[in-house]
């Protein structure tokens, strides 16, 4: 039975105790939050030991490993004290709030030999991962990926402010967008050459609560000789996403919410339905790098999650004319 301390009790936190509890031979047994109350709540419900320091977090949970679910501006220092101590790390996208840190946090976790993992979760999409193995030699000419969130049609900006601020989680981009862009180069298995990105403000007017952009597109020119073209809007009346990969002989669109994916593959129908949760699977795969060692089973290691917080990075910069991310 493997222990894990989970830092920071937000919302995002839920969908990793969801995914946790489903795996046997892992029990959550401290919670970490600078607010006492939410601290505590948790950790009444998960029988867990609750606390707003994470020295005593430590002492009293004795992790095996750690789940940081922090904003991302104050990860650096929580990277460093599990460092010290020697403890894997698994954290939530995205990897820091701007370069300069985040190439501070890949130095302190190679210098460690930290078996760690950013939580991209949609590399580990079922039915993604199945057409990629199925159109395996084939070339990708274009991929194509729509997503749909109600934020701006529904907004939450005054109990769930961070994604309506670019300042503070990159916002449309930063916060949604950058899993797109991650997704894109693991799935071309390019790096970027070149970016065009436009934004817009349809249904949410910039205001003290909104500095992002309601909707946008990007291009992403791949090395690979691949397109990707994104389509992002918040301004949708429920959630949707799709990532459509055409090659020389094979169109397969891959619905990533509702977990199949359909079309044709070297000119038959195509048909798959996914069998776990992206959650699970990364954690699984997480569980298995912790007990071996071996970063073999990690699909988003810090250094490539870096690159994709670069990209997206640059998307802002583009749509905004500026962002304090590249620094």
């Amino acid at each position: 039975m493997k222990r894990v301390l989970i830092i920071g009790a937000g919302g995002i936190m839920a969908r990793h105790v969801e995914a946790l509890h489903k795996i046997e031979t892992v029990k959550i047994t401290g919670i970490c939050d600078i607010v006492r109350e939410r601290a505590e709540t948790l950790g009444r419900k998960l029988g867990a030991a609750a606390s707003t320091d994470l020295d005593d977090a430590l002492d009293r949970s004795a992790p095996d490993y750690v789940l940081v679910c922090t904003p991302r501006e104050v990860r650096l220092p929580l990277i460093e004290r599990c460092a010290r101590a020697g403890l894997p790390v698994f954290m939530e996208k995205p990897p820091c709030h701007n370069l300069t840190t985040g190439r501070r946090i890949q130095h302190v976790i190679e210098s460690a030999g930290l078996v760690h993992a950013v939580g991209f979760n949609r590399r580990w999409n079922d039915p993604l991962n199945e057409v990629l193995r199925r159109i395996e030699g084939q070339t990708i000419a274009l991929v194509t990926i729509r997503f749909l969130s109600p934020f701006a049609t529904d907004p939450v900006y005054d109990t769930y402010p961070g994604p309506y601020l670019v300042e503070r989680s990159g916002g449309l981009v930063g916060d949604q967008g950058i899993h797109y862009v991650d997704v894109a180069r693991y799935i071309c298995r390019s790096e970027v050459r070149s970016i065009t990105a436009v934004g817009f403000n349809h249904n949410l007017p910039r205001s003290q609560h909104v500095s992002t952009c309601d909707t946008a597109c990007w291009t992403l020119e791949m090395e690979s000789g691949a397109v990707v073209s994104h389509a992002h809007t918040w301004a949708a009346p429920a959630w949707g996403a799709w990532i459509t990969i055409v090659t020389n002989r094979s169109s397969i669109t891959t619905d990533m919410l509702e977990n199949n994916a359909t079309g044709t593959l070297d000119g038959k129908p195509f048909d798959y339905a996914g069998t776990v949760s992206e959650a699970e699977a990364q954690h699984r795969g997480f569980l298995e790098a912790v007990e071996t060692g071996d970063m073999t089973a990690v699909r988003s290691p810090y250094a490539d999650a870096l690159n994709s917080f670069r990209v997206a990075a640059e998307i802002n910069q583009l749509i905004y004319g500026r962002t304090d991310e590249l620094s």
